[in-house]
């Protein structure tokens, strides 16, 4: 060996610093999701730039290896893999700030490239080093590099693991950001056989930059009453005013999702009132299904309009009822039936054990323009749908969107596949005064197995009922027509969701 280093220590060492790049590359997804959303456009661009810069690394790492092929080096490199990993924490508020500017597509490759290409490049470095350091003869040269490798890439594997399925639901992005930059000071010193003078240095340096880090993150200018990385989403909970009144509201990804009133359960956010134009199109509703319960605002509504009704949330992230139940008033109650699963899946496995058990389903799931679902949009997921309802049954969409011009993509071709499955399909604009056709706004689509005149179905309904808020809601039924003859039906196979959504989310 160039320099006398056990293979054990080095198969440690690049099986650690494996581990580390992947579980940096899945906590790159949480710090983006806030500011930029979830969507492939985000994912792409962690991926690509880490893999970028840990080609160069590799290039480069061999370069120096053979020029300077020392412990010294090799642990220095360490070192200040983990010195920028301090500077992710430091630094990303400033760079997301910046981001949505560029565009989601552009800006996730902006902070991407800032906050993650240069950890990723020295820690591309680290597995050439120990090749360099490791060969003792030709001929077994093979071997080693081969051996190294292996054990690199089998770290990568258990960091992937562990930070998907343990470490981000159970500690949080930022928290594991300070372990793996204080892991990483911990490795080099482990590397270099544990110097005293390097020890003093790194024991500084993690005292500096840990400080920097703290402050940093404590003087941000945000608030709130909880935050949470999940298995799923980034959550917060604050408390807010709205019209002058106090409200709390669940932000998942940067969106608000769903709200309360402080002093009351009654509905903040005027979209989810729409979801009581059930019964204007279905009828008395006994049975239904939400799919996306968040703080559980539109679901406590349907128990309290409907007082002998019955309700089954499908809700894929179980931290978000946790969070519910402590912060917004939810409670056990024999009418919900909370269900933790995706909404594709329970529509798969009920499909047909629960043909016609629905008198209405409620999509609250596109709810954040960044992070769609698209699965659930296809012609195929809204057949099995159309399948629970029974025949006077009633399906309601919210989606975030504009009705015509270039932020529109979306909503028309969800608009056309649901007229693809249903014959009866109506669009209510939320604030058509504020936004008109072309601003992006709160849209409800309405959709039923029979079709029926929009204005029988109003005028049949004030003559049964005397309810002047259904009233406020039925005058903003979207009369115009709406164009989708340049827009495809979304299917399992063809679903550019996040395409078409990138216009409405680089406008937030």
């Amino acid at each position: 060996m160039s320099e006398e280093i056990s293979m054990r220590k080095l198969y440690l060492v690049v099986f650690l610093t494996g581990a580390i790049v992947m579980v940096l590359e899945l906590i790159g997804s949480r710090i983006l999701a806030p500011t930029l959303g979830t969507s492939t456009f985000v994912w792409a661009s962690i991926i690509g730039v880490i893999l970028g810069a840990m080609s160069l690394g590799y290039f480069y790492g061999g370069k120096i290896a053979d020029s300077r092929p020392n412990l010294k080096t090799f642990s220095s490199i360490i070192f200040l893999s983990g010195v920028f990993v301090f500077f992710i924490i430091i630094v990303k508020d400033q760079i997301l700030n910046i981001s949505p500017f560029l565009g989601v597509r552009l800006g996730s490759v902006f902070a991407s490239v800032f906050l993650f290409a240069i950890p990723s490049f020295l820690l591309g470095m680290v597995s050439p080093y120990a090749v360099r350091l490791s060969m003792e003869n030709v001929e077994s040269s093979g071997r080693t590099v081969g051996n190294l490798y292996a054990v690199s890439t089998f770290g990568s594997i258990i960091g992937t693991f562990s930070a998907g399925f343990y470490l981000i639901p159970a500690f949080g992005s930022i928290n594991i950001l300070y372990v793996i930059a204080i892991s990483l000071f911990v490795i080099s010193l482990f590397s270099n056989g544990w110097r005293k003078k390097q020890v003093t240095e790194v024991v500084l340096a993690s005292f500096v930059l840990g400080a920097f880090s703290w402050t940093a993150e404590a003087t941000n200018g945000k608030k709130f009453l909880f935050e949470t990385d999940s298995a799923y989403n980034h959550i917060r909970v604050s408390d807010t005013e709205k019209d002058g009144r106090a409200i709390r509201v669940m932000s998942v990804e940067d969106f608000f999702d769903s709200g309360m009133y402080i002093d009351s359960d009654e509905l903040v956010f005027e979209y989810t009132k729409y979801y009581a134009l059930d019964e204007v199109f279905g009828g008395k509703i006994d049975r239904a299904v939400m799919f996306g319960g968040a703080a559980y605002s539109v679901p406590k509504d349907f128990l309290r309009r409907n007082s002998e009704g019955v309700i089954d949330v499908v809700e894929i992230d179980p931290k978000t009822t946790e969070i519910a139940r402590k912060y917004f008033n939810l409670e056990d109650d024999e009418r919900m039936n909370i269900i933790h699963q995706d909404a594709r899946i329970f529509l798969n496995e009920f499909e047909e054990k629960g043909k016609g058990e629905y008198d209405a389903i409620y999509n609250d799931a596109f709810s954040s323009a960044c992070a769609m679902p698209a699965h659930l949009t296809t012609v195929e997921a809204l057949r099995k749908a159309y399948n629970l309802l029974d025949e006077n049954g009633v399906y309601i969409s919210n989606i975030i969107s504009s009705i015509s011009g270039n932020k529109s993509t979306f909503f028309r071709a969800e608009y056309k596949t649901i007229s693809e499955v249903f014959d009866g399909v109506y669009v209510f604009s939320t604030q058509p005064s504020s936004y008109g056709s072309e601003g992006v706004q709160n849209l409800i689509i309405v959709a039923t197995k029979n079709s029926e005149d929009i204005n029988k179905i109003i005028v049949d309904f004030k003559e049964k009922n005397d309810d002047e808020k259904i009233d406020a809601l039925l005058e903003n039924y979207w009369q115009e027509d709406i164009k989708t003859d340049d827009v495809e039906v979304l299917t399992d196979d063809f679903a550019p969701v996040d395409y078409y959504a990138s216009a409405v989310c680089s406008t937030r």
